[in-house]
Formats: structure tokens, sequence, C-alpha cells
């Protein structure tokens, strides 16, 4: 789910707040985005978005910093299926990382193996059980 997702999700659309215009000095209208960081879960701000390229450094929350996040009616839930579905997302990540070294571990071996037989070949070290004829 993405950010823009759960950001309407989790907005009050009778959230007056919702209806503020705010533009950084760019003159960039800025929509309200969602912190999903451990220590502001749920809490919703304002940002530039070019504050990396042109150091606008423009931020602003929605609320005071002193206010408690519970009274902003933001659902607790969309913070915990934020953190349920990043945890899936890690986990599959994980299984796909262990079937790619499964998969190469298992080739490494299979070439090993082949070389290993061909150079026996070429070499005449090959120990073949000749049949004894009678």
């Amino acid at each position: 789910m993405s950010n823009a997702m759960l950001n309407r999700i989790c907005n009050d659309e009778n959230d007056p707040m919702l209806q503020v215009k705010l533009r950084c000095k760019h003159g960039d209208l800025l929509s309200m985005q969602t912190s999903w960081e451990e220590h502001n879960p749920a809490r919703r701000f304002w940002s530039c978005p070019r504050c990396r390229e042109d150091a606008c450094n423009f931020f602003r929350w929605r609320d005071r910093e002193d206010a408690d996040i519970r009274s902003n009616k933001v659902p607790l839930a969309c913070y915990e299926s934020r953190v349920e579905s990043n945890q899936v997302v890690m986990k599959e990540k994980k299984k796909s990382k262990c079937s790619n070294l499964k998969v190469i571990v298992l080739t490494i071996i299979v070439c090993f193996l082949f070389l290993s037989l061909t150079k026996n070949v070429k070499d005449g070290s090959c120990r073949c059980v000749q049949p004894k004829l009678p």
C-alpha cells in the first residue's frame, strides 16, 4: 500500500486542515502527508517535495508538537496496517533471497562436478572399470 493511499485512508475528510493551502518558497502547493516513523506514528505534516534538491527545508507539523498524537483522531489501525505490510514485504524479500542463494550454490556445485569430470576424462585419469571378456 502506497503512502498516498494510506494518507487518504487515515485523513479525516471533515478535517478543516485538509483544505489549507500551503506553499513553500518555490511556490509549490504542498499536500498533507503522514509520518510513519516510530517516534511520530501517524502524525500529519507538510514538507517541500524539493527539500533535498534546493535546500528549501520547508516543514510544518499539522498539530502542535506538544499535542497528544491520539487527539488528532488518526486511527492507530493505519499505522499498524503499515507495519504489518512492511513485515510481509520483508518476509517475501527474505524468502526470495534464500531461494536465489540456493540456486546459485546448486549451480556452482553442478559446474564444479562437471569441470572435474571433464578434466579427469581429458587427463586419462578416469578410472573406469574395464569389463573382463571371457
